[in-house]
């Protein structure tokens, strides 16, 4: 049965909101605590991982129980992947309630362009978005002491603008907040990221890691979510959650047709 998303969210109007905070890094982490901390005056529930899923993208673990621990009152952690933790909260942990809006962050590291397919804060949204439900996935510029208070005040002021009820169905946007944030706001498209895969290995060669990881920019075209933040800009991105392409290329037609 579809989901409806409640008309009343399109309304400048201030109303207390059922929001969904999940994110990739863990269920202790400061980026989430300071989602919790920044929308206490709405009807929270947290459902996120009890440890780091970065880069876990859309997996889920289908091999072993999803143990789920409730901390609190709306409050629980769940051995499994950020998109575990949606389906679980959706499915079970909700009671039923639909949530009015699915924020996932605070990742400390941007979430931009390429690596997007990798990230597991933008995948939690993406799932929210299958569900049609408006989702929000919040990341900042990486830095070794992270701030969450800047990140959490912009969130703020989209929720609280209703930015994401502009995004269709099934769609969900992605936002990176600069490590010096202007103050402005910059719609974009994804950029794009050297494919080069840095890798470091044993003696033997038998032992691989990722890293040093220093994503390089292939182009920082004006327009993209990596130009916006080299300007000090945050990034809103309109991703669709859905992989059709909304055109099958004519080749593909052809040749189908031939083998009918």
């Amino acid at each position: 049965m579809p989901l409806e998303i409640p008309t009343g969210l399109h309304s400048q109007e201030p109303c207390n909101m059922r929001i969904l905070l999940v994110n990739d890094d863990g269920f202790d982490e400061p980026g989430l605590r300071a989602l919790e901390e920044t929308f206490a005056d709405h009807d929270t529930i947290t459902v996120a991982p009890c440890c780091h899923h970065s880069g876990a993208g859309m997996s889920l673990n289908l091999y072993s129980p999803l143990k789920v621990r409730k901390h609190s009152e709306n409050r629980f952690s769940v051995e499994g992947t950020p998109v575990d933790c949606v389906k679980l909260a959706l499915g079970e942990l909700c009671g039923g309630k639909i949530p009015d809006l699915v924020l996932s962050g605070i990742n400390p590291g941007a979430n931009l362009a390429n690596n997007t397919w990798y990230s597991g804060t933008v995948a939690a949204a993406t799932e929210a978005a299958l569900w049609l439900i408006p989702a929000m996935a919040v990341s900042q510029e990486y830095r070794s002491e992270p701030d969450f208070s800047s990140s959490a005040a912009v969130t703020r002021e989209l929720v609280d603008n209703r930015v994401f009820s502009f995004a269709e169905p099934g769609t969900l946007l992605n936002v990176n907040v600069p490590l010096e944030f202007t103050g402005s706001y910059t719609a974009t498209k994804l950029g794009s990221f050297s494919r080069e895969i840095p890798f470091t290995s044993d003696n033997e060669g038998t032992l691989f890691r990722y890293g040093p990881y220093e994503v390089q920019p292939v182009r920082e075209a004006e327009g993209t979510d990596v130009h916006a933040l080299r300007e000090g800009n945050v990034s809103i991105t309109h991703l669709a959650a859905s992989r059709i392409h909304p055109e099958v290329p004519k080749g593909i037609l052809s040749w189908c047709s031939r083998r009918h």
